[in-house]
């Protein structure tokens, strides 16, 4: 028996690692439908038995009526391949959820928190899903009883393996040992091994705390015999990046150092204390408001302290304040209200009288010049 076991999806999540970025987030969310249907495909091609899909499809507070007819619609694209959902956490079997409200294909069985079972052509599948947004089905799954133990029987569910937290259908190893494979969603980093109890990750990565490649498993299975393997989905990876700045003596020499690419979401974590040359930053602010004066003759300049602790801000903001003196300029202090843990609006509030419409950026303003 052949099939492709995903789970964590996820679609229509706020996605909170993009901090409300919202072109990123389009991207993300085409990138999750790409990697479905790249799923289907997969599906086609190795014209599979069946699909797992082990729990947290989709988003039960957030998702739209086009994603689930987005989903429907590529489950109708295999129409010969069983298809079994067991939901999860986040998208539980509950009143008015998509599961009970649309029309599923044919081939698609929806398992709830009291576990059913399906004989295939070579296979038994068993499942339990989620009828609520948390579940302790530990006694559920311990008490299944194989009805034919010469069969291939499969387990498919939402939950934590040897975990503490029995609210999310907390799983132990030693009641899986009936089973010739254990098809499992919830944990989102992959665990594809030789146990046969297997996550295959989240489909898509959803954040920096998933790093590496993500996707789905394939298998073929017999009674005797598991072969297994990963399939990248090859979307955008998130990854974490620690950057030492005491090297480099200019943000330029920062930027051509990181090697940064366009196929993943990168999070800079960086360290140590920049090589700063006083002079050198005053002299550039010289230069940017002489041309500035040059070119905008009737607009006002204001000039935004640095926010940073320490000697080096201190020194900097005291000639900055100097700085827009000499040069007729407005001088804005924000470095109190940041140190204070007054929160970005509290900045912004001291910032907002000055600010007009369209505001100029440091970087416009420095194409400008």
């Amino acid at each position: 028996m052949k099939f492709i076991h995903i789970a964590d999806v996820h679609f229509d999540m706020p996605m909170i690692s993009l901090k409300g970025n919202r072109e990123y987030i389009k991207e993300r969310r085409i990138e999750q439908k790409k990697a479905f249907r790249d799923v289907i495909q997969l599906a086609k091609k190795e014209k599979v038995d069946a699909l797992f899909i082990a729990g947290d499809l989709f988003e039960q507070n957030f998702v739209e009526r086009g994603t689930i007819e987005y989903i429907i619609s590529n489950l109708q694209l295999i129409p010969d391949v069983s298809i079994f959902i067991t939901p999860g956490n986040h998208d539980p079997f509950i009143k008015d959820s998509p599961y009970e409200i649309f029309e599923w294909p044919e081939n698609v069985t929806i398992f709830k928190s009291e576990y059913g079972m399906i004989s295939l052509e070579d296979a038994d599948i068993y499942g339990v899903g989620f009828e609520d947004y948390e579940m302790d089905n530990e006694a559920t799954i311990k008490d299944i009883k194989i009805e034919d133990e010469n069969r291939i029987n499969i387990l498919i569910t939402h939950g934590t393996l040897n975990g503490a937290m029995h609210k999310y259908n907390d799983i132990k190893e030693r009641d899986l040992k009936k089973f010739d494979y254990v098809a499992l969603g919830h944990i989102h980093d992959k665990k594809v091994d030789d146990s046969r109890i297997i996550y295959p990750g989240s489909l898509v990565s959803c954040g920096f705390d998933e790093m590496g490649k993500h996707g789905c498993v394939k298998g073929e299975i017999t009674k005797d015999e598991c072969k297994i393997e990963f399939v990248d989905t090859e979307a955008k990876e998130f990854k974490r990046i620690e950057f030492d700045l005491s090297k480099y003596n200019t943000f330029q020499d920062v930027i051509d150092a990181l090697d940064l690419d366009d196929e993943s979401y990168y999070r800079l974590i960086f360290k140590g204390a920049r090589n700063f040359n006083m002079d050198e930053f005053i002299n550039k602010y010289e230069w940017l408001l002489l041309n500035l004066h040059r070119n905008c003759k009737n607009s006002k300049t204001y000039i935004v302290s640095v926010v940073a602790s320490g000697k080096n801000a201190a020194d900097a903001n005291s000639r900055l304040e100097v700085l827009a003196k000499e040069t007729g300029c407005t001088f804005i202090n924000v470095t109190k209200e940041a140190f204070e843990n007054l929160g970005f609006e509290k900045v912004f509030n001291v910032l907002k009288p000055y600010m007009r419409v369209f505001p100029v950026s440091f970087a416009q303003a420095m194409q400008m010049a």
